[in-house]
């Protein structure tokens, strides 16, 4: 095999992840040892590698990839990493493509949660982190950490970038906040409201709710004919679902309704845009933690770079003031300004102490039951 062979050879294996950075320059080096080639063209050889880095990176689109873009791409573009871009509706849609595709056809994604995660380790996508690649992660809320380190037998899939949740939405014009305090998620149920609601067509969102009006542990339920009872009480009552963020803010903003289940991030936007909404309450119903995680064969030397600009707290905090997700960084270390310490879902101490969180392990042991008697209840009720 001749050295330009060798050489090409040693380039796609490190431009699929299959080797890191220093194993690749120690390749060039031999190659240049055995083939003569001067210093200066060995470096040549290795600038042409680390430049012909190409990584693809899919989300769900809008605001927040166009934020990335800004913060955390351009720069790895100034350093010759080139970027292509895609998006996807929703987590089925991009396993799909890559069952489809194959894994090799892509590399980094955003995850919304460690559901979605789970899912992708599952399917056998995953890449498990060298943390020591990574030393900005001391900088990260554990139990951000932690929620990933247990769905991957202790290890990291992906890169914790911010905090989500779901919470109750109300027009504060229309519905008082002491009631909402009083009834906390019973509220969803009341008669008075009937016609006015809406809430999310996902069937863990309304387990999760109804198991709470229950009074039973979301993550441990034992009476599920009482949640699918909540479910039905609910319907009747709910003027429409919404599928989709868009769909959710168009519910609030037009005023046909004023009270609901929603989205973290969508509650907050609608407050940016002068829609008279709060949310409730301000740890959430429950938080998940969004991540960038890679997929087999990603450029891993391309995926730090891509972490390590993710966690400056330069890129961090304006990234997740304009995305409406809380930052992850721990605010001892890294202050934290008012605009983004209003973000819903952010805690002051770094702890997230009484916090509630989906525990992915168990919900996924559900998963194939639930849905399927969540659609006929939704159905026929």
């Amino acid at each position: 095999m001749d050295m330009e062979t060798r050489y090409r050879l040693a380039l796609e294996r490190y431009g699929n992840g299959d080797i890191d950075r220093r194993t690749f320059l120690g390749h060039i080096a031999l190659l240049g040892i055995a083939s003569g080639v001067t210093v200066t063209g060995m470096l040549g050889w290795a600038r042409e590698a680390l430049a012909a880095q190409t990584l693809r990176f899919d989300s769900y689109g809008g605001v927040y990839q166009a934020a990335v873009d800004k913060h955390v791409f351009q720069p790895m573009r100034a350093k010759g990493v080139t970027i292509n871009q895609g998006s996807f509706g929703n987590p089925d849609e991009l396993l799909a493509k890559i069952r489809a595709e194959g894994v090799g056809a892509y590399n980094v994604f955003s995850c919304a949660d460690e559901s979605t995660a789970l899912r992708f380790i599952e399917a056998g996508f995953a890449v498990e982190l060298d943390e020591k690649k990574i030393p900005r992660l001391g900088d990260v809320v554990p139990m951000a950490l932690n929620s990933y380190r247990k769905i991957f037998n202790g290890k990291l899939p992906g890169v914790p970038t911010g905090i989500s949740g779901v919470w109750l939405g109300y027009n504060k014009e229309k519905v008082d906040k002491a009631e909402v305090e009083a009834k906390g998620f019973n509220i969803l149920l009341e008669p008075k409201y009937k016609g006015q609601m809406t809430g999310e067509d996902y069937w863990i969102r309304r387990i999760w709710y109804a198991a709470v009006q229950t009074k039973q542990d979301p993550n441990n339920i034992k009476d599920m004919e009482a949640v699918w009872e909540k479910i039905r009480e609910s319907r009747r009552l709910v003027l429409k679902y919404f599928a989709s963020g868009a769909e959710q803010m168009q519910l609030f903003s037009s005023g046909s309704v004023i009270l609901g289940d929603a989205w973290f991030v969508r509650i907050y936007n609608l407050k940016k845009q002068g829609v008279p909404v709060e949310g409730w309450p301000q740890r959430g119903t429950y938080v998940t933690f969004a991540t960038l995680m890679p997929l087999k064969g990603t450029p891993m030397d391309a995926y730090y770079e891509m972490a390590d600009i993710l966690l400056r707290p330069e890129v961090a905090i304006p990234l997740s003031i304009e995305v409406g997700n809380a930052p992850l960084l721990d605010p001892k270390k890294h202050p934290v300004p008012q605009e983004a310490a209003a973000i819903p879902g952010f805690d002051p101490t770094g702890t997230l102490a009484g916090y509630d969180t989906l525990d992915p392990l168990y919900w996924s042991k559900n998963a194939d039951n639930w849905q399927r008697q969540y659609q006929r209840v939704m159905a026929r009720g």
